[in-house]
């Protein structure tokens, strides 16, 4: 779809009549990046609308802002999610966000509360989290992080693999939870998400070490108010389960499932936990 000059792309998972779920990538990612949900979701009746966030994949960049909104998620991505619900005739959905989409998910909740019943975080990334709070993550990922903040070029080069950081993922293997390393190994959920990587990779990195930046941010989970279910691996060792603990403690309403010897890609292993988590709070409303 096109909005104000720029083209927004989008895809549908799972039931196109479903029950409405607008989902937030992750960082890297795409609208492809939730692919494994598709069957269950079909089979849950949850219709899952994904879309690339501006500067990733099919959607146009757009302009930077020096608004306060555009430090806390906000800006061009969520009007773009807006206009999506808008063109679908979705008066109100279920927000998901998976991994560095916990942000963008959670933005939306605050900026549009009438049109998002609920959020969902897999894996999330929340915004702002303190430094004890991540203290068992993996030490290449730490190292992307603060490279982000502060040489954002040589963070993008990190993770498009160029140059010396070609082989940089590979070499860490090792240090990922055995759960994260039979995901990577597995050919088949590799060719499930083949469609992600490329869409993700299509106009480079820039736009994932731009959310790595803002997650450093503080950010105001006090003034997000509906339902907010975390669910996270308690092995994670890309987002510790440090996070998910300090973001349910700090949020209004918020229920968190724990998520025994499971790692970061526990959604593609376990689908049916992320869809019983988007069909626990009943249906949202569809126009």
């Amino acid at each position: 779809m096109v909005r104000a000059g720029r083209t927004v792309a989008f895809t549908v998972l799972g039931d196109p009549r479903g029950t409405p779920i607008l989902a937030a990538h992750g960082s890297p990612g795409s609208r492809y990046q939730l692919l494994p949900l598709h069957e269950e979701a079909r089979t849950a009746g949850v219709r899952i609308i994904a879309l690339d966030r501006p500067g990733v994949g099919g959607t146009s960049a757009a302009k930077r802002s020096h608004r306060a909104s555009d430090t806390r998620f906000g800006g061009a991505a969520a009007l773009d999610a807006v206009a999506v619900l808008d063109a679908l005739g979705v008066a109100q959905a279920t927000a998901l966000g998976f991994s560095g989409g916990a942000g963008y998910a959670l933005e939306l909740a605050r900026s549009f509360p009438s049109r998002i019943a609920r959020v969902v975080l897999a894996c999330g990334m929340v915004p702002g989290a303190p430094r004890a709070a991540l203290a068992r993550r993996i030490p290449i990922v730490s190292t992307l992080y603060t490279v982000a903040r502060f040489a954002p070029l040589l963070a993008t080069a990190m993770l498009d693999g160029r140059g010396p950081f070609r082989s940089t993922r590979a070499a860490n293997t090792a240090a990922w939870p055995a759960a994260d390393r039979a995901v990577m190994a597995d050919a088949a959920v590799q060719e499930t998400l083949a469609a992600d990587r490329e869409a993700s990779a299509s106009n480079g990195s820039r736009p994932a070490v731009e959310d790595l930046r803002i997650t450093r941010r503080s950010y105001p989970l006090q003034e997000v108010h509906q339902p907010v279910t975390l669910l996270h691996g308690s092995a994670d060792g890309n987002v510790p389960i440090g996070v998910a603990r300090w973001a349910a403690a700090t949020l209004p309403n918020a229920q968190l499932i724990e998520l025994p010897q499971l790692g970061h890609y526990f959604a593609v292993t376990h689908p049916g936990v992320v869809i019983s988590a988007l069909t626990a709070g009943g249906a949202t409303a569809a126009r």
